[in-house]
């Protein structure tokens, strides 16, 4: 197992009209940790070892991330209803680009409880029965995404975090790729972050920041 080490990350508000004029940036609300790692590093999805080995050859580097969104406070006020997680990844040579060839998770869900009930729909005689029907001793659920990630095989690898029925949008949420990285290249990261929260008083406002030491970039290799 590996330990992320977190770092404090402070929100700032994009301007917009009708935005409150002391609304300065968010403390307190986001941290973001990340290591890189081998390819097949413990932890790491048994697929993305299977993947190295049968590209012999290639460099591989296994991009950790950990986003960890905390409830609202009384100097940091607001919920969180959705964000997103954006890495460029690139090199000076602008012609080579490091690519995301795998990333996890493509989707993780949770089961959220369906409204309503069934409708059962029959034919007797000519006549159109309906009738309604409902799951005995327990309320229906689907699965609804929580994260869902974009861009495998690119070099810009994208994932977003939702709230849903009964699972608030706060805690620690890990995220990976598998990068190749580029030989004899500097290969580097750039790490982009954007969330709405709602606000009791001003609605939905947009916030961005960057997730990484300065200068906002992290090293995949030298």
């Amino acid at each position: 197992m590996t330990e992320v080490r977190m770092h404090e990350v402070a929100l700032v508000p994009e301007r917009t009209l009708g935005s409150p004029a002391d609304g300065g940036p968010l403390h307190g609300r986001l941290t973001f940790g990340w290591d890189l790692l081998p390819a097949d590093h413990e932890g790491a999805p048994p697929e993305w070892r299977s993947y190295a080995d049968a590209t012999p050859g290639r460099e591989f580097r296994r991009l950790l991330m950990v986003c960890s969104f905390r409830p609202e406070t009384p100097t940091g006020r607001g919920t969180f209803r959705h964000a997103s997680l954006g890495v460029a990844l690139s090199t000076p040579d602008p012609g080579a680009r490091p690519v995301a060839r795998l990333i996890d998770p493509g989707e993780r869900t949770r089961p959220v409880a369906v409204s309503g009930t069934g409708l059962n729909l029959t034919v007797k005689a000519g006549v159109l029965d309906v009738g309604v029907t409902r799951a005995p001793g327990a309320e229906p659920t689907r699965e609804e995404w929580i994260v869902r990630g974009h861009g495998a095989s690119q070099p810009n690898p994208q994932w977003e975090f939702r709230q849903v029925k009964r699972f608030p949008l706060v805690g620690d949420h890990p995220v990976s790729a598998l990068v190749e990285i580029v030989p004899d290249r500097v290969n580097t990261a750039e790490v982009l972050f954007a969330a709405e929260l709602e606000h009791r008083n001003w609605g939905i406002r947009r916030y961005r920041a960057h997730l990484a030491p300065p200068p906002h970039t992290i090293m995949l290799s030298e």
